[in-house]
């Protein structure tokens, strides 16, 4: 098997992610798959009515693998269902074999997708992070423990809305951080006024415009939003979270300090989830 990324592209590609917090892989998805997904998405978003709340969003469909639902005690909705396409994805061989070349050891696919699409000219995506264990000692580590691994349907610019994000958030607490309501909840999603602070154009921001079939590989802490979508065409994006690693061993390629939370961490530790940064994020 020819390797898709040269010895010096992975390192820098795994350096990337663990100080930036993303990394990219360009035209990872390619056809027939790309088409598939970029045929089928189109489809669901012709039939599924976008619910007015998830207007930042776009959308907020989760689609499951029939391997995964099966286990599942649900009945399908237009939000919620079982597709095979999904286990295309999540199966791809060289997404697995790139994550593998990333040193992205022990990768746990959660053996689903989200669709996100932000109709035409939709307004922006809030700034927020998904990270929902932060009073775990997890949230501590330096290495990635949630990633989302994610591909655009279509090209896209600042115009049709870009990812943007600020790189070295999930490391590093910034003001914005002590501003923003929980993502994804009812006080965000009510907010009315596009000068509030959470679509700031905020100085350390860089837009990351993609190639539809471009591998974002992102941690869950990253602070991240998307500009408004200003086309008249629908923008779409497969998001697939994964856990990576197996806390609290450090990834075998670690050379750097393990933080004392994790040396010194009891099996045992329970606590609540929380969308909200602790002391963990200095």
């Amino acid at each position: 098997m020819s390797p898709i990324l040269d010895p010096n592209q992975a390192r820098a590609g795994r350096e990337q992610l663990v100080e930036q917090g993303y990394t990219i892989v360009p035209g990872l998805l390619a056809d027939p798959l790309l088409g598939e997904f970029q045929r089928w998405s189109q489809r669901v978003f012709d039939t599924v009515p976008v619910d007015a709340k998830y207007r930042y969003q776009g959308s907020d469909i989760h689609v499951y693998t029939p391997r995964i639902w099966e286990k599942m005690d649900a009945e399908p909705d237009q939000k919620h269902f079982a597709d095979p396409i999904v286990e295309k994805i999540i199966d791809y061989a060289p997404q697995k074999q790139v994550c593998a070349e990333l040193g992205l050891e022990n990768l746990q696919p959660r053996d689903n997708i989200i669709l996100l699409s932000k109709p035409a000219y939709g307004p922006p995506l809030y700034w927020h992070q998904d990270f929902m264990n932060w009073n775990h000692p997890e949230a501590a580590a330096p290495w990635p423990t949630v990633i989302f691994l994610s591909y655009y349907m279509s090209d896209t610019t600042r115009e049709n809305g870009c990812l943007r994000v600020i790189p070295g958030t999930h490391r590093k607490r910034i003001p914005l951080h002590d501003v923003l309501p929980d993502a994804h909840g009812t006080e965000i999603q009510a907010i009315n006024d596009l000068d509030h602070p959470i679509f700031m154009d905020h100085p350390d921001s860089v837009d990351v415009p993609l190639t539809s079939g471009d591998l974002i590989i992102a941690d869950a802490r990253l602070l991240h939003a998307a500009w408004p979508n200003q086309t008249a065409q629908r923008r779409t994006l497969v998001l697939a979270w994964h856990g990576v690693f197996s806390f609290p061993q450090p990834p075998s390629w670690w050379t750097g300090e393990v933080p004392e939370a994790i040396r010194n961490f009891d099996p045992q530790f329970t606590c609540a989830g929380t969308r909200k940064p602790s002391h963990h994020l200095q």
